[in-house]
């Protein structure tokens, strides 16, 4: 059977991830049972179901063993297998990535207009960030009473310079993390640099760019945000005392879940690796020292944080999708993941503040409980709409731009479809199954040997013109070449590699694999084992 990558002729190759050869997955692999059962035997309650589901779900997103697309190109008979992914939000760096990316794109190409864009960041006190990350009316609440806040200075400054009736939006992302894989529930809010008006229903919105906030616009929106925030907390019954400090984080009895949370919410003990040699340069190096936090910009109230100093020009394009794929960037990277000759865990910093602690050090359990405080539980939303953005927003046609793919409902020319939406391509097959046992994919695609190449745009607007009528929803390959400027389904023979069929069935998936010489098994997973046979300490999380 031919070669499972292609190799296009721009230099440029596609490699399909193997995920059980990352750090991650064989950490998780193999402390996974273990975690779980330490969890149900040490506290009140085990850990809940969506973070278990969480968890083996990464286990199996990308392994072959599971099932896969399998795409073929007519003219020589390249294959190229797509594992299915397992779409999930916490773990997983790949679903996040592609989550990150197609988000990024849909936001620049559908929702927002070419106009100067501010970033807003809003930092909670660390007794708030425990509530945040248990209560999602909580993590809600506060994220709109920051927005209502800023929205509200931006009407203020228009009234100022004569514009009335005037509507804002903004696009809302809560985090969960810090950059050392603590639990740092805080809030960033993209809001275009200005207000938006119009004289009647059926025009196009103008737009009006206000000045930038002053540290006293900022010292006000934190107060009234921590006014507000406080006021809320009262009437849950969260804050008992308006003058009390330290917010209520008090459960009834012990979870493993709380243990995780708790553990995972300071910066914790850092280090720095002996055989870390680059580790004074990415700290600094020769370059002038940090100001300290308080005298950069921003506003500050009783361990509230508003930061608005990044701004992205209308001409920008480029700089607003890199703005929005950081407002929804992964909890995790790979890179900077790495395991000590003592069996120790070690994440790297990202910007380190003194080069003597440029890593977290961990052992096993207590990253698989970071992990576990990492994920965002049900009905914890991972981006939200305001003002005029929103979904059901009177202005939002007279404010997002209009797509020039939206007219065109066929698919590109490659014929690729979504490789990872597993659940609408099962509602795709034919109804009578294939010879091999494997099911035929039914969509249409364009037959013709003559079909034009994919277009030749830089790889930030290649796709612009593939989105579906009525979705923002970018395919697989299209994300990668916009991405990366990688065509996936390109064959140097000059054909183009088309996805044929499904397949879920084990027999069958076994004899392909076998066929292509990858791995006919999924990766084996560790069973439980005791804290004295891993050597680790009792379960401090």
């Amino acid at each position: 059977m031919p070669s499972q990558v292609p190799e296009p002729a721009n230099g440029q190759s596609y490699e399909p991830r193997r995920p059980e050869r990352t750090l991650l997955y064989r950490l998780v692999s193999d402390h996974l049972e273990t975690f779980l059962e330490q969890a149900r035997e040490s506290h009140d309650r085990g850990l809940p179901r969506y973070v278990e589901r969480e968890l083996r779900k990464y286990l199996k997103c990308g392994i072959h063993a599971y099932g896969f697309l399998r795409a073929l190109c007519k003219s020589c008979g390249r294959s190229l297998l797509v594992a299915f992914s397992c779409k999930r939000r916490g773990v997983c760096p790949s679903c996040n990535a592609r989550r990150m990316c197609a988000t990024a794109a849909h936001l620049v190409d559908r929702v927002i207009p070419d106009v100067p864009l501010r970033q807003w960041v809003l930092s909670v006190p660390f007794e708030l960030r425990l509530t945040l990350a248990r209560r999602a009316d909580a993590l809600s609440a506060v994220g709109r009473i920051f927005v209502e806040e800023i929205f509200r200075w931006q009407r203020e400054r228009a009234r100022e310079w004569g514009i009335a009736q005037s509507r804002s939006g903004a696009v809302q992302f809560p985090q969960r993390f810090g950059g050392s894989l603590n639990l740092n529930v805080h809030y960033h809010v993209v809001v275009p640099d200005g207000v938006f008006t119009r004289l009647t229903a059926a025009e196009h919105a103008e737009f009006h760019r206000l000045g930038q906030p002053d540290p006293t616009d900022l010292a006000d929106i934190a107060f009234n945000t921590s006014m507000r925030v406080q006021r809320w907390l009262q009437r849950k019954g969260l804050l008992a005392d308006p003058d009390e400090v330290h917010f209520s984080n008090e459960t009834p009895e012990r979870a493993a879940l709380d243990a995780c949370l708790e553990g995972s919410i300071g910066l914790g003990d850092l280090t720095c690796l002996p055989d870390d040699a680059d580790a004074g340069a990415r700290a600094g190096g020769d370059e002038p020292p940090r100001p300290e936090r308080r005298a950069r910009r921003g506003g500050h109230h009783r361990g509230f944080d508003v930061h608005a100093g990044v701004v992205v020009a209308a001409s920008n394009r480029e700089g607003r999708e890199k703005l929005f794929r950081y407002c929804a960037r992964p909890p995790l990277s790979l890179e900077r993941l790495s395991v000590t000759a003592e069996g120790m865990v070690a994440y790297r910093l990202r910007k380190p503040w003194n080069p003597e602690q440029t890593h977290r050090v961990m052992t096993p359990m207590q990253f698989m409980a970071r992990l576990a405080a990492l994920v965002p539980p049900p009905r914890h939303p991972l981006i939200r709409f305001h003002g005029v953005f929103a979904p059901h927003s009177a202005w939002r046609s007279s404010v997002v731009p209009v797509c020039p793919g939206a007219a065109q409902s066929e698919p590109t020319a490659g014929g690729s479809i979504m490789p990872d939406a597993e659940n609408d391509l099962k509602a795709k097959r034919s109804k009578a199954p294939r010879g091999d046992g494997s099911a035929a994919l039914t969509h249409q695609v364009n037959e013709s040997p003559d079909d034009p190449s994919p277009s030749s745009a830089g790889p930030l607007h290649a796709a612009r013109h593939t989105l579906a009528a009525g979705s923002g929803y970018i395919d697989w390959a299209e994300l990668l070449k916009r991405i990366h400027d990688v065509d996936v389904l390109a064959c140097p023979c000059g054909g183009r590699l088309r996805f044929i069929a499904l397949v879920t069935e084990k027999e069958t998936a076994q004899t392909i694999l076998e066929a292509m010489g990858l791995p006919t098994e999924a990766p084996p997973i560790a069973r439980a084992r005791s804290p004295d046979f891993i050597d680790d300490p009792a379960p401090d999380w």
